[in-house]
């Protein structure tokens, strides 16, 4: 397995090249071209989205531009039959867990916790290529909704997604440094 910058060769197979990404906590989207995807005529693209190690999105995206959500377990398997393939990786900002200990995000159970805004979304916005127009809608409500004085259990009353939902791109927000958690 080489990692480069942008590059990832997964020639050891990409279940195998997952436990590495899960282990170092890598972030970042996961794309190669594919062929021979069931459900999929010709060839076409696959992402994975991974945010430090975990797996948040898998999708392809045939030649007209239509994306199919897919389990990773089918990707793994097309990867293993009728790869290995050349998997790029286009890195995402960094996890919380290299950010300065006041900045991490909270913990389960820590719903008293208080995020702030340290620096504005819309700049981060452009380095989530990859991300579905809803998911970057989802970073914003979230966003929006952080006014210094809201806790994060007020924030996921607030706001009309899952509480699982709120918390996942609250730890993102924090992981763009766009948002700390005290």
């Amino acid at each position: 397995m080489r990692m480069d910058k942008d590059y990832f060769d997964a020639s050891l197979g990409l279940a195998f090249s997952l436990k590495a990404f899960e282990r170092y906590r890598k972030s970042g989207l996961l794309q190669a071209e594919l062929h021979h995807v069931p459900g999929i005529r010709g060839q076409c693209t696959g992402y994975l989205q991974l945010i430090e190690g975990k797996i948040t999105s898998c999708y392809v995206e045939d030649k007209n531009g239509q994306r199919y959500p897919l389990g990773i377990d089918i990707l793994v398997r097309v990867d293993a039959e009728r790869g290995p393939f050349e998997w790029k990786l286009t890195t995402q900002p960094a996890p919380p867990s290299s950010t300065p200990p006041t900045n991490q995000p909270y913990q389960k159970g820590q719903l008293s916790s208080v995020p702030r805004i340290i620096a504005p979304l819309e700049p981060e916005m452009g380095r989530l290529t990859g991300w579905t127009a809803k998911q970057k809608y989802m970073l914003a409500m979230v966003y929006e909704a952080v006014d210094g004085r809201k806790t994060i259990e007020d924030i996921q009353r607030e706001v009309p997604l899952s509480p699982n939902n709120t918390e996942e791109a609250l730890r993102i927000l924090v992981a763009l440094k766009v948002l700390i958690v005290v």
